[in-house]
């Protein structure tokens, strides 16, 4: 009887033994490491290597500056909603432009209120050259390393891609223009609609004219052409007012973002958007993070997922953002109408952005005399 008793008893020590390596507790004394995979083409998350037992983010804060309307629900359903069940933490949204959020960048630069920071091309490029917004890190973002080149924008992540071109009638003009030089052809005499100055299309209008003149960095060549070719019947940022005189057949031809021409051909309007032979000035939206954030590792999750399929698709879909991602796949009708692929991407133009603002200010100043006047 105790010889039976003391096998059941080494039988059930055996079976808790046995059950205990199983569920990989403290209790096994060899734990079976976790197998190696290569890296999927796109991340949505970082790999189980690189996190931690439970949930990196549990009881933290991320804080987010971006823009609000369609940006910031596209960025709730894509980039909050996987984020927060990811990591475990919160997202606080602080909504609006660029100018508040990089103003914010500097004078808070030792104890940042902002964990990521969304700005435009310039704005980035600057804080890279400032030293306030930490390196880009490819390994803790993944998805880093499918950007095209254009969109590793200093130490910021490229997140958007757009295109200024030229958005043309289709009701006043039989054959697409080829060159920005088109806008000065007597044929589109008193039907050219340029961009107010100062603005980001307005300076890439006069960059590229003065391109195709033979001289991208003679804008004063540009401003005279310009000159020459007047009336213009609406000079203007404003885009329902452009959209309504394109509608009403009183411009033909005008700089504009890619994204914008196919809005305005959706609500029926007769334009279409065309790549200058010289090329079309590059805009992008960034993402960035602060010197001295606190959350690097969460804000750096966060940003992978924003450059993931799910997102950049959204953005395409909504928007006419062109991913930045060269991994995504758009379907064929979305891909043809924004920034899509090596094609398109070889079309773009990096405008010198920092000769650019040390300028704008004299162009606008000749802008006003040359061409208001």
């Amino acid at each position: 009887m105790k010889k039976r008793m003391s096998r059941l008893a080494a039988l059930s020590l055996g079976v808790a033994m046995l059950l205990t390596a199983c569920s990989g507790g403290q209790g096994s004394a060899t734990p079976t490491p976790a197998p190696v995979s290569e890296p999927p083409q796109q991340s949505e998350a970082p790999t189980p290597s690189q996190a931690p037992a439970g949930k990196i983010g549990e009881g933290r804060t991320l804080v987010v500056g971006v823009w609000g309307a369609e940006q910031e629900t596209l960025v709730r359903e894509h980039v909050v909603k996987p984020f927060e069940e990811e990591t475990g933490a919160k997202v606080e949204l602080i909504l609006g432009g660029t100018g508040d959020r990089y103003s914010k960048l500097y004078a808070e630069v030792d104890n940042p209120s902002m964990d990521v920071v969304y700005l435009n091309m310039a704005q980035t490029e600057q804080a890279t050259r400032d030293g306030v917004i930490l390196p880009a890190d490819p390994e803790g973002v993944a998805n880093y390393n499918n950007l095209y080149d254009i969109a590793k924008c200093g130490d910021g992540y490229g997140v958007a891609l757009m295109a200024t071109g030229l958005m043309y009638n289709t009701d006043l003009m039989d054959t697409a223009p080829t060159s920005w030089a088109d806008v000065l052809s007597d044929d589109y005499k008193g039907l050219v609609c340029p961009y107010t100055m100062p603005s980001s299309q307005g300076n890439a209008f006069l960059v590229m004219l003065a391109t195709a003149l033979g001289d991208s960095k003679n804008v004063d060549a540009a401003l005279e052409a310009l000159a020459a070719a007047k009336p213009f019947p609406l000079i203007t940022e404003g885009i329902p007012e452009r959209n309504q005189a394109f509608l009403d057949n009183e411009v033909a031809i005008g700089p504009q973002i890619n994204g914008y021409v196919y809005s305005a051909k959706n609500e029926g309007i007769p334009v279409e958007f065309v790549y200058p032979e010289e090329g079309a000035a590059l805009s992008m939206n960034c993402a960035v993070i602060p010197k001295n954030s606190a959350n690097a590792d969460l804000a750096k999750i966060f940003i992978n997922y924003h450059l993931a399929q799910a997102c950049q698709e959204a953005y395409a879909e909504v928007l006419y953002y062109g991913p930045t991602n060269s991994a995504v796949t758009l379907p064929d009708e979305l891909a043809s109408a924004v920034v899509y692929g090596e094609d398109d991407v070889a079309k773009l133009v990096a405008l010198d952005n920092e000769w650019v603002s040390a300028n704008e200010a004299s162009w606008t100043e000749k802008w006003n005399t040359m061409i208001l006047d």
